[in-house]
């Protein structure tokens, strides 16, 4: 009996040819996979750090602060660009600004891939829960795709209650204004 003992050569570049075409066509698309997925974590570690203030605001029952931050360590104020660091920490003074002794519950550091995250007017320094868990503010944050020209990609609202979400949006249009249009 005679019986195959391996591939031909002719085989071997069959299926290596059929391997690098399906690797072609698959690399791409998993490519921007992995930056969807990065992008919808962005949005998720922001809710993630407006829901930690809301509860220590709760729990502590004192005012509980997420602030935009240039070195990690105290709020910085002006223009919308929430795309740095952020920090949450306890205000025990309720001033929504770091001082001394206020604790630091969380750091966290800017965005991956160029994308922004921007507030409207009412979210422009800081977003401040008291303890009964309400934000001080009500209004829209954009994050917006550094990939596609114009394009929101997630807007993050919170409600009166203090509770915030995330939805996706095509455009600024979508969701009722327009954070400097993403650009």
């Amino acid at each position: 009996m005679h019986g195959h003992q391996g591939f031909t050569l002719f085989e071997l570049i069959i299926t290596l040819a059929i391997a690098a075409i399906v690797v072609g066509v698959a690399a791409p698309s998993f490519s921007t996979m992995i930056q969807d997925n990065r992008f919808s974590g962005q949005s998720l570690d922001f809710i993630a750090a407006l829901n930690l203030a809301r509860s220590e605001a709760i729990k502590r029952r004192v005012q509980v602060t997420l602030c935009k931050s240039a070195n990690e360590a105290d709020c910085t104020v002006g223009g919308n660009d929430w795309g740095q660091w952020w920090i949450v920490f306890v205000d025990n003074n309720g001033d929504a600004v770091r001082d001394g002794g206020e604790t630091i519950l969380r750091v966290h550091g800017p965005l991956s891939g160029n994308n922004t995250l921007r507030g409207n007017n009412n979210f422009r320094n800081f977003i401040a829960y008291i303890p009964s868990g309400r934000s001080n503010q009500i209004g829209i944050l954009s994050l917006c795709d550094s990939r596609r020209s114009n394009d929101i990609g997630k807007a993050i609202r919170i409600n009166w209650t203090g509770r915030a979400m995330v939805s996706s949006v095509k455009e600024a249009s979508d969701i009722g204004h327009n954070p400097e249009n993403c650009t």
